[in-house]
């Protein structure tokens, strides 16, 4: 609890941002990946894997664009720094392990934005990546700040939009359906997001999360998610 509170103290955050929750479920996440690197690493991997993936389409590797860049797990940000010119990661907080890190990379820029534009500034693009990656950001919009469902579905559709009017080659990943259920695989609950706002893609699969296994929330019940990643290629 201490070293959560050093980083809710040190952390470079907006008011914003602050003010909506998103520092302190940044900080949440950094505590439960470090409690579950085993159960997260294949979920790890799998998204990297996918956004180098996606990076290999690309023709032209002048600036890449990530946004819910988070804490940076799920994200090969070297291999991405050594691909392309420039590489920009976009969103409400950047934590300080993922500053010390892009620290090391010159061509890596952080950049401060709610990627609704609703509770703080939109993302600006200075010119048309060649690939932008949305991580983790689908089934997450409006979530920390409670916004109700049919905010959050706006929010999904204006985001997929924006990213459809981008050119390059664009690369989605995010929960198709989080599920909790007890030891013996029995479904408590099922909670479903819509992708029906996401575009045809080139590419397209699946794996399963182990996002709180036993113990993490409950002993007797866990939460895993559904994850989808697709890519598609501007028209």
């Amino acid at each position: 609890m201490l070293a959560e509170a050093l980083l809710y103290l040190l952390t470079p955050t907006p008011r914003w941002a602050r003010k909506h929750g998103f520092l302190r479920e940044s900080i949440a996440i950094g505590a439960r990946h470090a409690r579950q690197k085993a159960a997260w690493a294949p979920h790890l991997e799998n998204s990297c894997r996918v956004i180098l993936a996606a990076s290999d389409r690309c023709a032209r590797r002048e600036q890449a664009l990530v946004l819910g860049s988070g804490h940076g797990f799920d994200l090969p940000l070297e291999e991405l720094a050594g691909r392309f010119d420039r590489v920009t990661l976009v969103d409400a907080v950047h934590p300080l392990s993922l500053r010390w890190r892009a620290r090391r990379l010159p061509n890596v820029a952080l950049a401060t934005a709610d990627v609704t534009g609703r509770r703080g500034p939109g993302v600006a693009v200075p010119r048309e990546p060649d690939l932008t990656v949305s991580l983790n950001l689908i089934s997450q919009l409006g979530v920390a700040s409670g916004d109700p469902e049919s905010g959050r579905r706006d929010d999904r559709a204006a985001h997929v939009s924006w990213l459809q009017a981008r050119s390059g080659t664009v690369c989605v990943i995010g929960d198709v359906e989080r599920t909790v259920g007890d030891s013996l695989g029995a479904v408590e609950k099922a909670e479903p997001t819509d992708w029906s706002v996401v575009p045809v893609p080139v590419h397209s699969e699946e794996w399963t999360w182990r996002l709180a296994p036993l113990g993490e929330f409950s002993k007797d019940l866990e939460i895993t998610s559904r994850v989808r990643a697709v890519i598609w290629d501007a028209a």
